[in-house]
């Protein structure tokens, strides 16, 4: 072999070897200048808020209706409301008990009276319906009770009531007692429950 042919190997030799030193280089340069690239900032999202659905809201059920009286009036002016007016209104100024002043009935004949006499109002704004009324007297005890089927609201029903025999008391002017009560049982819704009246008649003197 020539020493021509021997040189031109060598080159080519060297040549080779250069290469492949550069290359590791080349690749190590590479390498360093990404790692020297700023790292890339991430965006921090929000999550979207998930959509609002609509929501139906049912109605309260409604009260149920208390126990007791379900078809009676709401209020005081509504309901029925007895109570006893006399008959008599003192047209004479006669003290009380004289006959005419307010419940006792004049006697045509003079004298003691045997009667009362008195309306049974419903100054409320319901029908009474049907209830029960006693007259008492003190001295001769209860009188037989009477039952009214209805008083309309702002009606009234006349009454005459007799007075039982020993309803006065004996000697100088004698006194007759009694009271009138209504709806004895309770049976009449009211927007007031007083209802027992009472007053008296008194005999002549002599």
């Amino acid at each position: 072999m020539s020493n021509k042919a021997i040189t031109s190997l060598s080159l080519a030799a060297l040549a080779a070897m250069t290469l492949a030193a550069v290359q590791p280089s080349e690749s190590l340069a590479e390498s360093s200048a990404n790692q020297a690239r700023p790292a890339a900032q991430m965006k921090i999202v929000k999550p979207s808020k998930p959509p609002r659905t609509a929501t139906l809201k049912t109605p309260s059920r409604p009260e149920r209706p208390r126990p007791g009286r379900q078809s009676g009036p709401d209020t005081p002016s509504q309901m029925a409301n007895l109570v006893v007016i006399p008959f008599y209104n003192n047209p004479h100024g006669l003290p009380e008990g004289f006959p005419e002043h307010s419940y006792c009935v004049k006697k045509p004949t003079g004298g003691t009276p045997v009667q009362i006499k008195f309306w049974i109002r419903n100054a409320g704004g319901s029908d009474s319906g049907s209830f029960q009324w006693t007259p008492s007297f003190p001295t001769a005890g209860a009188a037989p009770a009477q039952v009214v089927p209805n008083v309309p609201a702002n009606g009234q029903l006349l009454i005459t009531q007799g007075l039982p025999n020993g309803c006065y008391t004996p000697g100088f002017s004698g006194v007759c007692q009694f009271s009138i009560s209504l709806d004895d049982h309770d049976e009449v819704e009211e927007w007031s429950e007083a209802n027992t009246f009472e007053s008296h008649c008194v005999s002549p003197a002599g």
